[in-house]
């Protein structure tokens, strides 16, 4: 997998004895993330680290997310969205010591939990953010199109609550959790092509969020 986090290495050399694992990882909006994980957190960890943040700031990039082995294993009840979306994405291990990403296991209870909370933020936040704007179109786009891209980790999480093989391609992430949902939520990525966007596809999302809420509050997860 070809990846803008090439030289990484080289910034890392003062933590490298902490270093377990860096994997780079490409989501289906084709965006470039990566997780840097590291034993424990070193002592003066932010200063051993500036060369890092000054590699990725140079070269436009999203920091890794910067975790240890703790907080891998006391987060996958917290965060499970945020680990399924990086384990089932293409990724590619630049470092290799110990794999703390194989194998993780998550609780159907704890992912529905986190899906529930996700869908109503979203629900609660786009609506605040659409009555600021005062409506005008660009900021409708934008708004939407924000909105539905912060969606994508939450809609695998219904993957994987039905035992489905996770999506390779956006469009298949719609399609098919579409058909999971019972919803027609594969109008969203319509959206995210459209130029223009009205009022009325805005409430039309909403309402949409407000379906899958509610569907999230009673989602069997039988173990």
């Amino acid at each position: 997998m070809k990846h803008p986090y090439n030289g990484i290495l080289k910034t890392l050399e003062e933590v490298q004895g902490q270093l377990l694992q860096i994997c780079v990882y490409q989501d289906l909006l084709d965006k470039y993330g990566a997780v840097l994980i590291m034993d424990e957190d070193p002592d003066g960890w932010l200063i051993k680290l500036s060369g890092l943040a000054r590699f990725v700031h140079k070269k436009n990039l999203m920091l890794p997310l910067i975790i240890n082995r703790r907080f891998i294993k006391y987060s996958l009840d917290s965060y499970p969205l945020e680990f399924i979306n990086i384990v089932s994405s293409t990724r590619e291990n630049i470092l290799l010591k110990e794999d703390m990403l194989a194998n993780l296991q998550f609780d159907k209870a704890d992912v529905r939990l986190q899906m529930e909370r996700e869908l109503k933020s979203k629900w609660l936040l786009t609506r605040q953010i659409i009555l600021e704007s005062n409506m005008k179109t660009r900021q409708l786009r934008e708004s939407l199109n924000l909105s539905i891209a912060s969606l994508v980790p939450c809609l695998k999480g219904f993957f994987f609550l039905a035992g489905q093989p996770y999506p390779k391609t956006l469009a298949d992430l719609f399609e098919h959790a579409a058909l999971i949902t019972k919803t027609d939520i594969k109008v969203m990525h319509g959206w995210m092509q459209e130029k223009n966007i009205e009022l009325a596809d805005v409430e039309r999302y909403l309402s949409l969020l407000s379906r899958l809420m509610e569907l999230m509050e009673t989602y069997p997860v039988e173990q």
